[in-house]
This record gives C-alpha cells, sequence and structure tokens, in this order.
C-alpha cells in the first residue's frame, strides 16, 4: 500500500470515528436536554462526581495499557503478524482485568464514605455500589477492547457501535430508568447496562479478528510502553478535572452542576477531537518505515490540514453561540456558564493543531515520559492559578484555568514535535482559516445583538455556515488538495457533495 493510499485510508478512518462522534454528540444533547429538565442543578453536581470517579478508575486502574493494545496491534498489524497480535491483546486483556478487582473492591467497600464526603449524604452510598459494578467494565473491559479494534483499523465497526450502543441505547436507557426508578440511580444502571452491552460486542469483534486466546506477548514489554504513559496520562486526567475538584471544595453542588454543564456542552466540541486523536494514534504507529520521518510527517500534515479546517470553525461558532445555546439546551438555569463555555471554546480554537493532530506523535514516537512532562507543567501552573482566583471568581476562574492548561500543552506539543520529524504548519492555510472562523464568529455575534433569542440558535448556526464558507472562498483558503482529501475521504459516494463543496470554495484559477 503505498503512503497516499494510506493516507486516504487513516483519513476515512478519522471520518468514521468523527461521524461516530458527531452522531454520538447530537443524541447526548437530545438525552442531556431532557436530563437537564428531569434532575436539578445540584444532582448535576451529582453526576459530576460519579464521573470524576469513573474517570479516576479508568486513568490509573489499568496502567494505562489500553494505549499499549494499540501500539502493538497497530505494528503487528502493519507486519500481518495474526499471533503476536492477539498475544498482545490478550496479555493486556487478562492483566487489565485482575488489577482492575482490587479497585473495583475499593470502590464498593468505601462507597458509605464516598457518599458521606463527596456527597454530604451516607443515603447515596447505593449508588456507589452500582458504580463499581460500571467500573469494572467501562475502566477495565472496554479500553482494552477498543484499543485493539483501533489498531486493527476497525474504525467503521467501531464507530457504528459507539453511535449505536453507547449513543442511542445508552442516552435512552439514561431517560427512561431515572423515569422508571424515580431515582438518580437509574442513571448509574443505565451506565451498567449500555457498557456491558458494549463490551460484549466489541469482544465478539476481537475475537473474529484475532482467533482464540494465547499470552506469549511479553506483559513486561506491554508495561514498558503503558506505564511511562499512566503518568501521562495521569496528568491529563488532572488537566481535565483539577477545575471540578477545585469547584467541590470552594462551591456549593449546584454551582458544580452548572459548570458540568457548560463543560458537557464544550464536550461535544472536544468528543470530535478525542475521535480524531484515537484515530492518528494507530496512523502514527504504522508510518514508522522512514528513518527521517518523512511518512510521520506528510500524515501529520494532513491532520493539521484536516483537524483546522473541521475544528476552528466549529469551536468560533460555538464561542458567538454559547448563551442562546446554554439556555435553550438546558435552560435558563444554567445561563452563568456562558462566559465559561465562551471562554474554552476561544482557547480550543487557537489550540487544535497542538491539542488534536500532534499528541498522538508523541505516543506513537514512545515519548511517553514527554508527553507526561508536557501535561505536568501546563497543569501545575493552571492549578495555582486556580486555587488563586476560584475562590474570588467562581467558575470563570476554573474555565480560565482550564484554557490556560489547553495553551501551555498545545505550545509545548508543537515545538518538541517540530524538533522530532519534518513539521509543515502551513501557516499561510491556518491563519487563513482562522480568520474566517473570527469573521464568522463577529458576524454571528452581531445577528445576536441585532435579534436574540434562544430559539434562533439555528438561524445563528446557519448565518454562521455561510459566512465561513464564503470567508474561505474569499480568502482563497482551500484548494484542490484540500478537496482531493475530502474525496478520498468520503469516497465516490459523496462526488457530488465534494464537487459542491469545490464549486463553492476553491474557485478554479483562471485561464
Amino acid at each position: 500500500m503505498s503512503d497516499a493510499q494510506r493516507s486516504v485510508r487513516f483519513t476515512r478512518g478519522a471520518s468514521y470515528l468523527i461521524t461516530q462522534s458527531l452522531g454520538v454528540n447530537l443524541v447526548q444533547i437530545v438525552a442531556f436536554v431532557i436530563l437537564a429538565r428531569l434532575i436539578s442543578t445540584r444532582e448535576m453536581g451529582i453526576l459530576a462526581v460519579l464521573s470524576l470517579i469513573t474517570a479516576t478508575c479508568q486513568t490509573f486502574g489499568t496502567l494505562s495499557i489500553s494505549s499499549a493494545v494499540t501500539k502493538f496491534v497497530a505494528e503487528n498489524a502493519a507486519r500481518s503478524e495474526t499471533d503476536m497480535m492477539a498475544a498482545a491483546f490478550y496479555q493486556a486483556l487478562r492483566f487489565a482485568l485482575l488489577i482492575s478487582l482490587p479497585v473495583v473492591a475499593l470502590v464498593y467497600g468505601a462507597a458509605p464514605y464516598l457518599a458521606l464526603h463527596l456527597l454530604g449524604d451516607v443515603s447515596y452510598a447505593g449508588i456507589f455500589r452500582v458504580l463499581a459494578v460500571d467500573v469494572f467494565i467501562y475502566a477495565g473491559a472496554n479500553p482494552l477492547l477498543t484499543g485493539a479494534l483501533l489498531g486493527l483499523h476497525k474504525f467503521r465497526e467501531t464507530a457504528i457501535v459507539g453511535l449505536i450502543v453507547g449513543g442511542l441505547i445508552r442516552q435512552s436507557l439514561i431517560i427512561g430508568l431515572i423515569i422508571l426508578t424515580r431515582n438518580f440511580v437509574g442513571l448509574v444502571y443505565a451506565w451498567v447496562l449500555s457498557d456491558a452491552s458494549a463490551a460484549v460486542i466489541y469482544f465478539v469483534l476481537v475475537f473474529r479478528n484475532l482467533g482464540r486466546p494465547r499470552f506469549d506477548f511479553s506483559l513486561a514489554r506491554l508495561l514498558r510502553f503503558s506505564i511511562p504513559l499512566t503518568f501521562s496520562n495521569g496528568a491529563a486526567y488532572a488537566q481535565s478535572w483539577f477545575d471540578r475538584v477545585l469547584l467541590v471544595v470552594f462551591v456549593p453542588l449546584s454551582v458544580l452542576g452548572v459548570y458540568n454543564a457548560t463543560l458537557t456542552a464544550f464536550g461535544v466540541l472536544q468528543n470530535i477531537s478525542i475521535a480524531m486523536s484515537s484515530m492518528l494514534f494507530p496512523a502514527y504507529s504504522s508510518l514508522q518505515s522512514k528513518e527521517d520521518g518523512s511518512n510521520m510527517g506528510e500524515a501529520a500534515r494532513l491532520a493539521i490540514r484536516y483537524s483546522t479546517l473541521l475544528l476552528i470553525p466549529l469551536a468560533l461558532g460555538l464561542l458567538a453561540a454559547s448563551k442562546p445555546a446554554l439556555t435553550l439546551f438546558v435552560g435558563e438555569s444554567y445561563s452563568n456558564g456562558t462566559v465559561p463555555l465562551m471562554i474554552l471554546s476561544g482557547v480550543f480554537a487557537i489550540t487544535v493543531i497542538g491539542s488534536t493532530a500532534l499528541p498522538p506523535v508523541l505516543l506513537a514516537l514512545g515519548k511517553t515520559r514527554l508527553t507526561a512532562t508536557i501535561m505536568v507543567v501546563s497543569v501545575i501552573i493552571s492549578l495555582a492559578a486556580a486555587y488563586v482566583l476560584l475562590p474570588t471568581w467562581g467558575i470563570v476562574a476554573a474555565s480560565a484555568a482550564r484554557g490556560l492548561a489547553m495553551v501551555i500543552s498545545a505550545v509545548l506539543t508543537i515545538y518538541i514535535v517540530g524538533k522530532m520529524i519534518p513539521l509543515n504548519l502551513e501557516s499561510r492555510s491556518i491563519l487563513r482559516t482562522l480568520f474566517a472562523g473570527i469573521v464568522m464568529a463577529v458576524v454571528v455575534y452581531a445577528v445576536e445583538l441585532v435579534r436574540y433569542g434562544k430559539l434562533l440558535l439555528p438561524v445563528y448556526v446557519a448565518v454562521g455556515g455561510v459566512v465561513y464558507l464564503v470567508m474561505l472562498r474569499v480568502l482563497r483558503a482551500v484548494d484542490i488538495e484540500d478537496v482531493e482529501l475530502l474525496r478520498g475521504l468520503l469516497g465516490e459516494r459523496f462526488a457530488p457533495l465534494c464537487e459542491l463543496f469545490s464549486w463553492i470554495v476553491a474557485p478554479r484559477p483562471r485561464r
């Protein structure tokens, strides 16, 4: 397979995961709209605490061995060594499940303590006991299974299961069980059922591709890669949760609930970035055949172009429409989250390259300690800023501190990756795309000032989309190569759509 064909293949893989992310996000938005009206802002704060615990267990409970699975399955797939792929996966799965058991026991046994000290009411202990079951599946099994599928380049299958089970079924169960049980514990039961269903389907897919279990892959080799990455993931975890952890200390659960709803809205954007990064990691891992790094450099160039064209307008659009988006979807009681959402969206727009396209390069090169160092530096500085500002400014300070961490991490990542591989940032194209997005955001915000209404959100979105496309054409920010990338991504079935896009934003040069 040529480098060009491989690049198109991986880009198409990104499209599956991004389509899944968009679909799941759409389902989550609808479900969250309903959920926000079924539970109080205090219960929204409880949801943040439960999510914190599952994220903690997933980050530290299995020593990040799922990333090792993705790497070694992808590397051996490139050499068609099926036995080694299977051995790497099953060895890691056995290890992950075994070390997950003490974590599950700890959460289950400490349920009354957690309920009393985190939620202020020991009657919530039953929720933590049910959560312990979900920790075993969500933090123990599922990361290994999805990691193997990504290493096998089963992007479409992963996307379909994620959309149907992780999106439609999961959110339907959450809403249905909360209504049926008339108790917040219904949400945790829904997590268990949906995660268990996904695990079964993922295992069937992996088993069909890898066959029966074998364990002759070196566990030490897996751990040599994953243990340093645990520190990196721990730093990333701190970067993702430090603001909410501090809010638990300084503000009531109801205020935490408002901020959690804000981060949920921001997560719609961030999940697309995560989907792209998840695809790029196995892609980069398979492109290390040239010592000069030219394969990976070209893949990084395509990833940068793809991510900026997609994510910059989404981020700036969310910035401009933060208030109508929040008040329409979760209600007026969450309007205090508008400024934090604007801060997060704006920062994300200028850190797309360093947060999406390039971090997987470091992982593919095995630079896990370096990745951890970047995260630690950004977290320490941001944590200090949050600790000083949060008691006075509350959730605005929390969002500013999170934004600061994003900026520091992105700048360091770009600088370090540029020292390791030939990196073409295509600054002119990026600046044109960014300028087009800024103009779009200004126009949308101006329209809101003239005529504001949360029900007018679709109008704001339509206006923003038109302005962005017009600006891309005026600035000539998209060329024929970009259109060909899109054509290879979508396939011939969507060729007319590509032609329409080309006609709108990429005019042919005059003869």
